[in-house]
């Protein structure tokens, strides 16, 4: 056989240690905002993948998206066909409204999408000024961005019919830079407040200039209400003026000068459309290092004395040291603390004093504002005479669904609870005692001084018996959705944080809870109307019993089901790290 030639093999190249030649980094390019829109879209079906209750609550939201589209689409509609003197001014006030929508609703109720998280960013080398952009361009997918785009886009039924398609493209413009204005002025405001709002020196103060914007948005509704009755008014028809020159509804306004035929015009108020949404980035770029840094201030430790020689009693609250020792009453104690030192849980505290103070104002005042004629317009529709009511009826249903995801606020440290064998019933009750003793005193108070101002002293006895029932009965609807649906809150340092799926769950939890207080309180309410005005006051004991009764049996059935659940519980509250 002949034998095969000898191929000489390659020499091993010398190792070389920290001198060896690396591989060539895989270069991706920069990053771009278009990534950002991917990373978003991709992470939200991920979240529905495998989980068919957040593919119905998903399902919801769009239906409940699209009834909130439609209505939006019929107003804007309805104010582009009106009157050629009414138009700017009601096309300002829209715009307007929605903007001031998307400031306050999350600051308020529902959080913001957070999904990308700043925070995660914080070590990857992403310029601020790309992480800012791709950051607003992944805000605009989701519901609530198309919900509103529609809506604006409604004001191209009177742009079209009156102005042409060239008016109707200027309409479609203005629905785009205006939910550009609106997006960008929702991240900036509550990047801004989660700084403040780690620092607990400034907490009550963000709290007090949140609810005071939420007050001052009464008089534009009691403008509204006349400019809509009266046909005129010069307040609105000013302030409307002063409106359509600012971010706020220059971009919603600027078809009615297309329909005038005044380009001028129409490519200035879109200038400051542009001008508003830069500076709001400019903004958003000073405050969104802090909220990827997580940096909070924080204040010198205070020395804890003994009292009455009890060292355990000087770690509860002062409200709480006549009550006997005991589980329920550390499990109070411990919410009330939480409340206060949590950044997430303070931010909600925003929602308790906005529904315990701004809701009866702008209800009683909103009901009951305007001209003689108008107020006995009302008081032939029943409507004035029960703004008082009313107001509590929806202010005590918002205090109670800031428990409707009670256990996402603690995550993992509900496994401390478990450990302890804690009963369900005695922790589900604990925590709304905490929101009780928190909200009882502002919503009392509250009701009391809107009462005295508005000349309802009448009615306050049957308003805190509404307000009771109300804030009962969303306790123990909050206490099982809150077991029934659980689900985690972003690890983020921003207060306000809400993933985009876990955002929609929030909302449409919400809006269930409330439907439910509505239903079973309306008892009261009709029997307010039926009842003579000398036994009004009945509502007040019998608001009290109904309400305790409902709030025990909401709390025992979802004990009971906490109790079997627990483990669950606590998977679905604890965040899914990427």
């Amino acid at each position: 056989m002949t034998p095969e030639p000898h191929v000489p093999q390659p020499r091993a190249a010398p190792d070389d240690g920290v001198l060896a030649a690396r591989p060539e980094p895989i270069r991706g390019g920069a990053p771009k905002v278009t990534d950002f829109v991917r990373l978003k879209l991709r992470i939200l079906r991920n979240t529905m993948r495998g989980k068919k209750s957040r593919v119905w609550l998903f399902v919801l939201g769009i239906i409940f998206g699209l009834w909130a589209a439609f209505v939006g689409v019929s107003m804007f509609a309805a104010s582009s066909l009106t009157d050629d003197n009414l138009r700017p001014t009601l096309a300002a006030f829209a715009g307007t409204g929605l903007v001031l929508a998307w400031i306050l609703v999350p600051l308020l109720f529902f959080g913001v999408d957070e999904t990308l998280d700043p925070a995660r960013f914080a070590l990857l080398p992403v310029p601020r000024r790309t992480l800012a952009l791709g950051m607003l361009g992944a805000a605009f997918v989701g519901i609530p961005p198309v919900v509103t785009l529609l809506a604006a886009l409604g004001a191209t039924v009177g742009a079209v019919f009156d102005g042409g398609v060239a008016a109707g493209a200027v309409a479609v413009l203005g629905a785009a830079l205006g939910l550009a204005v609106c997006v960008a002025a929702s991240r900036a405001v509550t990047s801004a407040f989660a700084g403040m709002l780690r620092s607990r020196k400034v907490r009550d103060l963000a709290a007090l200039l949140i609810a005071l914007a939420g007050i001052s948005c009464n008089p534009v509704f009691q403008l509204i209400f006349a400019l809509v009755e009266n046909g005129e008014s010069k307040q609105a028809t000013t302030i409307g003026g002063v409106l359509s020159w600012t971010p706020l509804a220059a971009p919603f306004v600027a078809y009615v000068d297309a329909i005038e035929g005044d380009w001028a015009l129409v490519a200035a108020r879109l200038a400051i459309g542009v001008a508003g949404v830069a500076a709001l980035l400019w903004w958003w770029l000073q405050t969104i290092e802090s909220a990827m840094l997580g940096t909070a201030s924080t204040g010198a430790a205070k020395k804890v004395k003994a009292i009455d020689k009890l060292p355990v009693r000087a770690f509860l609250p002062g409200v709480l040291r006549s009550w006997p020792a005991g589980r329920f009453t550390g499990l109070v104690a411990r919410e009330i603390r939480y409340w206060f030192r949590d950044p997430r849980r303070r931010a909600s505290l925003i929602s308790l004093l906005a529904a315990s103070i701004v809701v009866p104002f702008a209800f009683t005042f909103g009901f009951g504002g305007g001209s003689d004629e108008q107020e006995a317009a009302r008081q032939s529709a029943g409507m004035s005479g029960g703004a008082l009511v009313f107001s509590l009826l929806f202010a005590g249903a918002f205090v109670g669904l800031v428990l409707v995801n009670q256990f996402g606020n603690d995550g993992t440290a509900y496994a401390l609870h478990m450990l302890t064998n804690v009963p369900g019933q005695v922790e589900l009750a604990a925590r709304a005692a905490g929101v009780g003793i928190l909200a009882f005193p502002l919503l009392a108070a509250g009701t009391v001084v809107v009462s005295v101002i508005a000349g309802h002293t009448d009615q306050l006895p049957a308003a805190l018996g509404v307000g009771l029932c109300a804030f009962g009965i969303s306790v123990g609807a909050a206490g099982i959705t809150s077991v029934l649906a659980p689900y985690p809150m972003p690890d983020t340092t921003n207060p306000f944080a809400m993933n985009t799926g876990q955002g929609s769950a929030k909302s449409m939890l919400s809006f269930v809870c409330m439907l439910a207080t509505w239903a079973l309180t309306a008892p009261l309410i009709v029997a307010f109307f039926l009842l003579p005005d000398a036994f009004a006051w009945v509502l007040l004991p019998v608001g009290l019993l109904w309400g305790s009764g409902l709030a025990w049996t909401g709390t025992r059935l979802a004990g009971s089901l906490l109790e079997r659940r627990a483990p669950e519980v606590l998977v679905a509250v604890t965040p899914k790290r990427a």
